[in-house]
């Protein structure tokens, strides 16, 4: 009897204890289940990564400003690539007229050049050809010393006129006063293509307007 009473006992606290355990394990998942929804997370796509990466240095890393110096010369220049332009404006007769000169290269980036009259020739004509100054008369007006010379650059060189006139082939800087007019002038490297611009010289204390009694009216 006593064994009955002892089987009994035995199987009530298994009832109970497997009961007990049966709740845990059906309340496990509810419990489980708002966790994981909690800690999912997107995968962050590919495309921010690659520009978070560039804005760390990747392609499009801001570039370095390029230096402003200009470029040294690497040997001398061809003559065929150095343009002479004149870039003179108008002014007073009887008086010395400064001739700027503006250079540069075609194709060299930068290049040194023998500066002397065998190597740059101006010539200086008043309306109707009638030619009054050049340098292959007055020679001493070109200096002579190396230039650097530069294609993106301009070098200014600076010639000046006595704004007489030579005679017979002579430039002994007392010729005769040129009379206000119209002039042009011409200029190129011996072997380069010239090129030409006009000026008006005029009475010295009348305005620059163009209207001088023995000047043309326009240009």
């Amino acid at each position: 009897m006593l064994g009955i009473v002892l089987l009994l006992i035995v199987g009530i606290s298994r009832f109970f204890f497997n009961g007990s355990d049966g709740a845990d394990d059906t309340a496990k998942p509810v419990a489980d289940e708002p966790t994981a929804t909690v800690t999912v997370t997107p995968t962050p796509s590919a495309e921010p990564s690659k520009k978070a990466g560039n804005a760390g240095g990747g392609k499009n890393k801001p570039r370095k400003p390029k230096s402003s110096a200009p470029p040294e010369p690497t040997g001398e220049c061809s003559p065929a690539d150095i343009v002479v332009e004149p870039a003179v404006t108008d002014g007073y007769s009887y008086d010395n007229v400064t001739i700027p000169l503006q250079l540069r290269t075609v194709k060299a980036s930068a290049c040194t050049w023998k500066l002397s009259s065998d190597a740059l020739q101006v010539r200086i004509s008043q309306k109707g050809g009638d030619l009054v100054w050049s340098t292959v008369d007055c020679p001493k007006a070109v200096p002579t010393k190396e230039i650097v010379v530069r294609r993106d650059v301009v070098t200014t060189l600076p010639l000046t006129w006595t704004g007489r006139r030579v005679v017979a082939g002579e430039c002994t800087g007392h010729g005769p006063w040129v009379k206000p007019n119209f002039f042009t002038i011409v200029a190129a490297a011996l072997g380069g293509e010239p090129s030409s611009a006009t000026f008006g010289l005029y009475k010295p204390g009348t305005a620059l307007s163009r209207t001088e009694p023995d000047s043309p009216a326009s240009r």
